[in-house]
Formats: C-alpha cells, structure tokens, sequence
C-alpha cells in the first residue's frame, strides 16, 4: 500500500482565502492517495469530534477495509501452510468407453495360417474402469517447518500495515477537520467586518449628502465593502469545499449534513499550555520501527528456507484401487469382476548437485537481508531525526501562534481606533483601508499560526508513535 506524506502548510501573503486554495486540493489528493472510499454512508445531521471522526473513518476508509482484508488472507494463509504438512487424501474415479481397441499384428503362423503373413488382433474389452484411494503424509520437510514460522510472521507484517493505515487516515482526517473550522473562524471574521463597512458605508454616505465628507471617502468604503463580499464568497466557498473533502474522507454522502463540534479553542488551548517533551520516546512504540523489525523477521526465515533445500525430504504413501474391463456398459453388474490393488510406500528425496545454484540463492539472500539492515538504521535516524525536528516546530508553533494572536490584537484595536477616528473627521479614508488590510493581514497570519500549531501537535504525536 502507498501512503502520502503530509507537507507544512504555506503562510497566506494578505488572507485566509489564498490558504484554502492552497491546502483543499493538497486534502483531496491525500484522501484519494490513501484510498478513501467512494461509496458514501448516509447518516443526516451527524455530530462528530475530532475523535469521533476519526474513529469514523477507520471504519468506512477503503484504505483500512483493504488491510483488514490482507490480514484476514494472511490468516488463513496460516492454516493453509500448516494443513500442508497434513495427511493429504485423493480419490480417483474414471470410467472409459474404447470405441477403437489399439490393434496389434500377430505372425499367421500361430493361427495356422500362411508364414510370414500377419494377422490383425484387438486386445482388451470396450469398457474399463478404475477408482482409487491415495493418502500421503510427510515425514521431514525442512521446507515446511520454515515455512509455517513464515506465515505467521506475515501475519504480524499485515498487522503493522493496518495499524500503519489506521495511523495515516487519523493524521489525514485531523488536517481536514482542522480546515473546517479554519475556514468557518475566517467566514465569521470576514463576515463580521463586512457588516462593519456597510453600516460605516451608510453613514459616510450620509453625511457626504450632507456636504461633511467628499465623494472619495464614499468610493473608498464603498471599494472596501466590495472586497469584503468578494472575501465573504471566497470564505464561504471554502467552508463548502473542505467540508465536502472531510465527508468524502469520512464515507458520508456529500450532500448530508454534518457538524464537528470541537471549537478552534477546545483544540488549540491545551496545546498552548503544555510543554512537550521528547524524553519519553521509544522507538520500538513506532511501527515504521516494528515493520522494519518484522522485515528483517521474514527475511531470516528466506534465508532459513533456502538452506532447508539442500535437506532430504521423506514422506510416506499408500494408494488402494480397484479396476475391470468389460463389453457391458454397465461395469457395476454382479457378473463384471472388480480387482483389487494396494501400494504402501516411502519416499526419500536427497539433492545431491545443483551447480550452485543453492549456494548463489542463499548469499542473494543474505545480501536482502544486509539491505534491510542498512534500512533499519536509517529508519532509526529518520524516526529519531522526525522526533527532534516536529519537536522543535511545535515550539515554533507555539511561539508564533503566540504573537500571531497578539498582533492580532494590536491591529483590531488599531482598527477600531481608526474607525472611531474616521467618523469623528480626523482620519481619512485611505487611512481606514490601509489599516482594514492590516487587520486582515495580521487575522490571515493568526489562522495560519493556528492551523499550524494543530498540524504540528499532531506532527509531533506521530513521530513519537502516539496516534
């Protein structure tokens, strides 16, 4: 199975509406890299956590069914593998109708006829028949015993890829109800300013009608409230778009309703409160750890069972039949004889000589198995290198996040004052948008700080093998 990675967000230049067009087609590619089922699950007015949601997911992903399926085959492949070690029994049955008995030339002689001439004789009767019974068991096969380790070991290997699975559709799942609520936050923002402008609108209009303001303050709040609309659409574009790509990852149908009813503030507060550590990281917890280690498990046993080649195998038989010949169709009548037959044996095989080729299968093997090794190694720096990297992002996410909401701040005061200041006639018109842009700026880099604490929290959660 293919699993995508997941790429940081890229910070918005002036507001969120850049950001969504960014990270809603990443989303759908992700889903549809891990195999997010397209068959939809109707449920009307569905209420979801981030958990729940999660938990939805894994049951409904086309990609979770899919190792859930592998391992269930893997189990069978158990008993498939050790039902071969089994006493085997076959029945045979055949019934034959010789329309032409094989002809044979016998010397005339024998018949009192002319020497040196032949005659034409048909041995056998029309109709034969057999039916046998054969049971085989074997005795030593160093092939078996190996191979029964090895099914079991591919077990635990399909149980790794599930729970690999299950780790990516959570991650996947998390970034896409964190865009939901990213974009709602940003409609309400956008929503709120917009009602801002129109009242502002009405009243510098007002007063230009009465000769207090100029016609450009008119066309300049006006021009504001236009970009504001276009933002609401943008804002509300967004939030239909990456709910449809949550519902697809998720399996409900596109045009059921749902609500996640996690706020921005229940998910980011207790992230800005803690302070994460990395001293409690083991690696043997992370399952890229535990498939490499399963590998490496599976390839021993290769190994094992390339040498078990040059081993004897013994096994023993029996066969009992009975078979009859007759001119009669029915072979079954009282008056047709049936006769017996019984075989009992053993059989020892013993490679002798094979050019080197078992020799050549075997080091081919233990170099795989170097391979994998060098492998594990650099999982091991990979997981350890992932651990300190998503480490230090979540503190930078904490810290920008942290004077993204400060700013924040400072820019809606300023904004408000400006407001304030413009309707008393002390500020002008391209004063008020030069800060209304301030202020959506400094609201685009708080939603970016926002959704990148989210991602990097659970970043960090992966890497130490806790999703």
């Amino acid at each position: 199975m293919v699993f995508v990675q997941i790429k940081e967000l890229n910070i918005l230049k002036i507001n969120l509406n850049n950001t969504m067009k960014n990270i809603l087609p990443a989303l759908m590619v992700i889903f549809i890299g891990l195999g997010t089922p397209a068959k939809a699950q109707t449920e009307s007015n569905l209420k979801l956590t981030l958990a729940e949601a999660q938990q939805y997911a894994l049951e409904n992903s086309y990609s979770v069914k899919a190792t859930e399926y592998d391992l269930q085959v893997a189990r069978k492949k158990v008993w498939e593998t050790i039902a071969d070690g089994l006493p085997q029994i076959d029945a045979a049955l055949d019934y034959n109708n010789n329309l032409n008995l094989s002809v044979s030339l016998l010397p005339s002689e024998f018949f009192g006829g002319t020497p040196g001439t032949y005659t034409p004789i048909k041995f056998g009767q029309r109709y034969t028949s057999s039916a046998s019974v054969s049971v085989s068991q074997k005795i030593f096969d160093g092939s078996y015993i190996v191979g029964t380790m090895a099914a079991k070991v591919f077990v635990q290997l399909s149980q790794n890829q599930k729970e690999k699975s299950e780790i990516e559709i959570k991650n996947t799942v998390s970034q896409a109800y964190f865009t939901v609520l990213v974009a709602e936050e940003n409609y309400k923002t956008v929503q709120e300013n917009l009602e801002i402008n129109q009242k502002l609108l009405t009243e510098t209009d007002a007063y230009h009608q009465n000769g207090f303001r100029e016609e450009l303050d008119v066309d300049q709040i006006r021009l504001m409230l236009n970009t504001n609309k276009n933002q609401l659409a943008d804002a509300k574009r967004a939030i239909q778009t990456s709910l449809i790509i949550l519902k697809f990852g998720l399996g409900i149908e596109i045009d059921e309703k749902i609500e996640l009813t996690n706020s921005l503030e229940e998910l980011v507060d207790p992230i800005r409160t803690e302070s994460p550590v990395i001293s409690n990281f083991n690696m043997s917890d992370h399952i890229d750890f535990r498939i490499i280690e399963t590998q490496l498990k599976a390839q021993e046993l290769i190994i094992k069972n390339e040498k078990a080649a040059y081993l004897p195998t013994i096994s023993a038989f029996y066969n009992y039949g009975k078979n009859t010949s007759s001119d009669y169709t029915n072979v079954f009548r009282s008056d047709v004889p049936w006769f017996k037959s019984s075989v009992l044996g053993f059989q020892l095989k013993m490679p002798i000589f094979s050019a080197g080729q078992k020799r050549s299968k075997i080091k081919q093997e233990k170099i795989n198995f170097m391979k994998l090794e060098n492998q594990q190694e650099m999982t091991q720096q990979n997981l350890k290198m992932d651990v300190t990297l998503s480490f230090t992002n979540l503190l930078n996410a904490q810290e920008k996040y942290e004077n993204d909401i400060e700013g924040l701040k400072i820019a809606k005061r300023i904004f408000d004052r400006t407001q304030i200041k413009f309707k008393e006639g002390i500020s002008t018109s391209t004063e008020l948008s030069e800060n209304e842009k301030q202020y959506l700026d400094s609201h685009s880099a708080y939603i970016n700080s926002t959704l990148s604490l989210l991602n990097s929290k659970i970043a960090f959660e992966k890497a130490l093998g806790k999703m």
